[in-house]
Formats: structure tokens, sequence, C-alpha cells
């Protein structure tokens, strides 16, 4: 099966590897895969050094849909790419795959209900996105729940875990890897470090990642007179990272599953994480982390302090969240379940 995916997203975060992962599982399942991008090196060299063929495009981006035909199925990744196949699907009437990663609704104005209307299934990565989808008015009949998947056998590299750790002086590190944006509520995070500083000086704090609310983070965290707060920036390669962490914490507001979750999972770094979106779905209260309540500081202090300073419950939840992702967050099990849903449309629409 020849499969032509669109993600015209400008970035390399959660999504967009995400992307390559099925296109590589795709590829050891015998099909054809073909991207559609606009210029964005991080995501671009990574398909192409897979051996992906790549199309680059530039706006305005409608005009080089011909690109979608010769194709048995067009798999839109984000809204732009969505747009440009709903709009070229009258042209070239193949089958159109579209996968939702986030958990806050679509708008509901005419054009954006056509343009759901040409999706013949749509991909959730977790319940409830399918939930929100299905309020807003999308038929759930055509929604199948595909969650994100990990590399479960990928181990950073030992010496610059080490580099990593002696810049840290044997201090307890707890992480985060995420875009510094709203939905992801660092804020929350801030104040919590603001509560362990006082009750456990030896715990330093290490945002991975970059994005608009930066500068006010770093205000903030100034503000509060946090000197536990370490804002490493974007890192093409945040495994090892992974390595470094004695505890990774997720305080987002909204969340469709948390790849970055998964990933902490697959390393054996036990999660503290707020209720948001599909975080529940991965983040088991007791079992494979702590889950607490969205915007609460006090929680959040507490699962951390709770977490680092019980060694069986670290040791059961790592334990458990491991086998969570191997068994059920594979990235070939990921490709058979798209190759199910490429079945589907192409021989009963």
């Amino acid at each position: 099966m020849r499969i032509v995916h669109i993600n015209l997203e400008r970035s390399w975060r959660g999504g967009e590897r995400q992307v390559l992962y099925l296109m590589e599982g795709l590829g050891r399942l015998g099909h054809e895969c073909r991207l559609v991008a606009r210029r964005n090196e991080g995501f671009v060299s990574r398909v192409a050094a897979r051996g992906i063929p790549v199309h680059i495009v530039s706006k305005p981006y409608l005009l080089h849909g011909s690109l979608l035909s010769r194709f048995d199925v067009v798999h839109a990744h984000e809204t732009r790419g969505l747009q440009m196949a709903a709009a070229w699907k009258g042209f070239n009437g193949l089958p159109l795959v579209f996968t939702r990663r986030v958990d806050n609704p679509p708008t509901r104005n005419p054009l954006t209900r056509f343009i759901y209307g040409k999706i013949d299934r749509m991909a959730a990565i977790s319940g409830a996105i399918g939930k929100v989808m299905t309020a807003w008015g999308f038929d759930p009949a055509r929604i199948r729940m595909i969650p994100s998947a990990v590399e479960t056998d990928r181990e950073p590299r030992v010496e610059t875990v080490s580099m990593l750790r002696e810049r840290f002086g044997g201090k307890k590190v707890v992480g985060c890897v995420a875009s510094l944006e709203k939905r992801k509520d660092h804020q929350t995070l801030l104040l919590a470090a603001s509560v362990i500083r006082r009750q456990m000086p030896d715990v330093v704090f290490v945002l991975v990642g970059d994005g608009a609310m930066r500068r006010e983070l770093e205000e903030e965290a100034k503000r509060l007179g946090l000197t536990n707060i370490v804002f490493e920036g974007y890192r093409e390669d945040p495994y090892p990272y992974y390595g470094l962490f004695d505890l990774f914490v997720m305080t987002s507001k909204q969340e469709g599953l948390g790849s970055a979750i998964l990933d902490a999972f697959a390393h054996n770094v036990p999660v503290v994480a707020t209720a948001a979106g599909g975080i529940p779905e991965i983040v088991r209260d007791g079992q494979t982390g702590l889950l607490v309540d969205v915007g609460s500081a006090t929680q959040v202090a507490g699962a951390i302090m709770k977490m680092l300073g019980d060694d069986g419950l670290r040791r059961r939840c790592t334990g458990s969240a491991r086998d969570l992702v191997v068994e059920g967050y594979s990235i070939d099990g990921m490709a058979r379940a798209y190759e199910r849903i490429y079945r589907e449309v192409t021989i009963h629409g």
C-alpha cells in the first residue's frame, strides 16, 4: 500500500517524532510511505536519513495538492495538512485519515465542519480525545483510538549521562521535557518547586524545552527566588536527560496523551503528572505513577516529595510503567493499528 503523510509543522516535537515512528513501522510491514512537509530541518533530515522520500512545500500549501495523487491513502497529521488534504479530496477521490493529538475541540464554524466532514477515519491518540471529538459532533463510528508509541530499547549514551550528572553535583533531579507553552502549565511547576526548595534543598528542577513562554517563566522563577530551576532550552536529543532524572513531572492543563511520559516510562523514571486530557490513561495513580489535580501546586509538590522519599513506591511504579509501554505502546503495534485503518478505508470506504 502507498501512503502519503502530510505534516506541515515547523518544529521537531512529539507529533513529528510519532509520524517518523509510524512511517518506519509501516515500512517494516511492507508499505511505501512518502512525506509532504514544509522546510523543517529537524524533521525532514531525520525522515530523509531513514530513506523515506520527502516532498518539500511552501505557502500557499493548497497549491501543492497535486502531490497527493497516485497514492492509496492520504494521512494528515496536523490541521494545515488536513486542510490541504480535504481541499483536494474532491479531485483525487482518495480516502483521508487524520490523527488528532490534542484534547481541545476544533472551532464550530462551517469551514471547519466541511473539512472534518471529509475525514474517512480519525485516529485519536487517547480516549479523552475521542470523547472530545464525539461531543463536538464527529461521527464516533469513524473514530479509532490509537495511542502514541515509544522506543522501548533506546539507551542514552553512558558518557553523556555521566557528564550531565557531574553538572548537578549529586543533587536529586526532577525533570520535565515539554515545550514552554501555556497549556503545559509550567507556572504550577514553578510554584511546586518553590514549596520543595524549602522542604528539600537538595532537589533541582531541570526543564528541557523552549517556547513562547520561556521569558515569562524565567522572570517568574526569578521573582520567586528559585535557585533550584534550570532552563535547559530545546534539545534535539532529549533522551540523555532521562538517564539523569530521578523523577519526571508533567503539569499540563491540556494533554492529548503525553508521549514524554511514555519516554519516562521506557527509561524507568518514576512519574508525577496532572490528570489532564489522556494522561490518566497511562499514569494510573499509585500503579504507574502519581496523579494529581490540574493546577494544584500543593498536590504536585506533595506527590514529588512522596515519590522521592519512597524507594518501594518508585520501584513498583517504574516496573508497572515499563510493562505498560512494552505491552501496549510499541511502534510496530501502532503501525499495525494504522494498517487496519488503511485497509478499512480502501476496502469499505
